[in-house]
């Protein structure tokens, strides 16, 4: 019996590697996809994109891809999900600093922006003050622009 895979999870992997594959032809530095990596206490992970800089071998960018769909989940589940999240991106970011030496500059990628100004503020909130970029893929640097300068 085949399974058919859900939609959900189809869309997510599509994401996920039209996003590795930009990086690969546009990010400046060595670009690794889905480079597995120790952590601390924990069994290895997988990062979905690691880029070694050429200029310094101490600096590396750790980003992780998520499909999350922001405007479909509960107001409960928004935090849950965006702290969990940011936990699995420290586990990298803690493994590459204690055990690697390097310094991190760390960034998630989401597909859609949520609709609601509000939700939208909150989850940057909770990875901004970790100390994680939040980019989404569907907002341009003209429109992110904007929309600092309207919070202002």
């Amino acid at each position: 019996m085949i399974h058919k895979e859900p939609d959900r999870l189809k869309r997510g992997k599509e994401f996920h590697k039209k996003i590795q594959e930009e990086w690969k032809t546009s990010a400046e530095g060595t670009v690794w996809p889905e480079k597995t990596t120790p952590r601390l206490g924990k069994r290895r992970g997988r990062m979905d994109i690691f880029v070694g800089n050429e200029l310094s071998d101490n600096l590396v960018a750790v980003v992780e891809i998520k499909a999350s769909d922001w405007d479909r989940m509960k107001p409960a589940a928004v935090r849950r999900n965006a702290m969990r999240q940011a936990r699995q991106i420290w586990s990298y970011i803690d493994a590459q600093i204690e055990l690697e030496g390097k310094e991190v500059s760390p960034g998630v990628i989401f597909p859609k922006h949520p609709s609601d100004p509000k939700r939208l503020e909150r989850i940057e909130e909770i990875f901004n003050d970790r100390g994680i970029q939040v980019v989404w893929h569907d907002e341009s640097v003209e429109d992110l622009k904007k929309r600092k300068k309207n919070e202002l």
